[in-house]
């Protein structure tokens, strides 16, 4: 039966059957199942459109009677502006979804489709990934269940600040991806959102310094790495072979498919290439033995279906930079993969290499107007420097008596240019003797 007592938490608790109407608050009532358990409830006629506005809370105490009333108040706000509460309901249920983590996940389809930023450009697979690494690390432990409209710009600072103590170059990379995020969902492209200001606007005036780096690994260095490299498995060995012989980025190497390579020639895809420009690589005999795969991946994975995780890669140059401090006698600076790239790029000038084909190597792009008027591909070029670098690590795996081990390829005899005379005209004098002295000089 109905009952019209003091709303209270005591008349509440001695209420053990039927209903309480709240005398306060019109619609608002709590029921109770002869268990024990009790519930609030809503029922109101919505003026607008003369249907009945039924609505359930949960059960108390889990809410208060407080929290109760201030539910029940917005339904009646509505009502009493001649509003459909259901339409303002849906609003409120919508904005509610809006967390970090689901927003991040509409984010991410639009980066994939080349909407996330004003270039309008499809993202490449390594800018997809680097972005889900940052969020995964750095942004959905702190952030992932808040709702995007609550989050600050003082809170985005201390997490960026945070970041910066332990790594400065991260943080400055949290920052970007933070504004170009939140940046997103207060534009226009990403309406569906409706962030009405970007709290990460003003992150990147925090940007840390940063030094370029600039190792690179000297002739007793790569000597230390070739023996280091014997004790890998198979695959590591050839792919960080790869990283020096190449120069090219552990990404177009780790994820390399099998059929880009062709008679010799590896292209890497403009799709995974930084400057979206595919890139040519003559290899010589070592890198076609190296790069030979019967699967669809030169690096595939024994797991799954796809290529090997970076992870695996890094831990193997761990490995290999503690046998490098072992053979020297002193701990070594650590190195990156990119660093043989620079590496390789240091040698040029010792092996008499002029400077666009040098660029040319490492597949940078030209400039200014040469970018636009200067088409030549330097193929040529490329294909002598490939066989002069693979030589010289040839050289220097040869004499750190790992040549074999590593699956360099033997030492071909050359011929002096005395020698080489000598021999065709021994050659010259056998066929004139052959034909009775008759051999003539035919013009070409």
């Amino acid at each position: 039966m109905t009952r019209r007592a003091t709303f209270a938490p005591a008349t509440i608790d001695s209420l053990t059957d039927g209903y309480l109407l709240d005398p306060q608050t019109p619609g608002l009532w709590i029921e109770a199942n002869g268990k024990g358990v009790k519930t609030w409830r809503y029922r109101r006629l919505i003026g607008c459109c003369g249907e009945m506005l039924r609505r359930t809370l949960g059960r108390y105490p889990r809410f208060s009677i407080a929290e109760a009333r201030k539910w029940a108040t917005d339904f009646n706000s509505a009502i009493n502006a001649g509003l459909d509460p259901r339409s303002i309901e849906q609003a409120l249920i919508d904005r509610a979804r809006l967390t970090v983590g689901y927003v991040h996940d509409r984010y991410m389809i639009a980066v994939r489709e080349g909407r996330a930023s004003r270039a309008k450009k499809a993202n490449k697979p390594r800018t997809v990934a680097d972005k889900l690494a940052i969020y995964r690390c750095d942004i959905a432990p702190k952030l992932a269940d808040k709702l995007i409209f609550d989050v600050t710009e003082d809170e985005l600072t201390r997490l960026v600040l945070a970041k910066g103590r332990t790594s400065p170059v991260r943080a400055n990379r949290l920052a970007g991806e933070l504004k170009v995020f939140f940046g997103w969902a207060a534009s226009l492209r990403g309406k569906e959102i409706n962030l009405q200001t970007n709290p990460a606007a003003r992150l990147t005036d925090l940007k840390f310094p940063e030094s370029p780096r600039t190792r690179k690994l000297n002739l007793q260095e790569i000597s230390w790495f070739l023996q280091a490299l014997v004790s890998e498995p198979r695959h590591y060995q050839r792919g960080m072979l790869l990283w020096l012989l190449t120069a090219a980025r552990i990404s177009e190497v780790i994820y390399a498919r099998s059929d880009e390579y062709r008679e010799g020639v590896w292209t890497i895809p403009a799709h995974r290439v930084k400057n979206s420009r595919a890139h040519r690589i003559a290899l010589g005999p070592w890198g076609r033995s190296l790069i030979q795969s019967d699967e669809d991946w030169v690096f595939p994975s024994h797991r799954i279906d796809g290529p090997r995780a970076p992870a695996g890669w890094y831990k193997a140059r761990n490995r290999v930079l503690h046998r490098m401090a072992q053979l020297a006698g002193t701990p070594i600076e650590r190195w990156t993969p990119h660093d043989l790239r620079r590496t390789a790029r240091s040698n040029t000038k010792r092996l008499n290499t002029d400077f666009e084909t040098a660029e040319a190597m490492l597949n940078h792009s030209k400039r200014g107007l040469e970018r636009i008027y200067d088409g030549y591909e330097f193929e040529d070029e490329l294909r002598t420097w490939f066989e002069k670098w693979e030589t010289e690590i040839v050289r220097i795996a040869r004499e750190a008596g790992v040549a074999e081990a590593l699956g360099a390829p033997a030492p071909i005899a050359h011929r002096s240019p005395a020698a080489s005379s000598l021999a065709r005209g021994k050659r010259m004098a056998s066929a004139r003797e052959a034909t009775g002295g008759r051999l003539r000089r035919h013009r070409s």
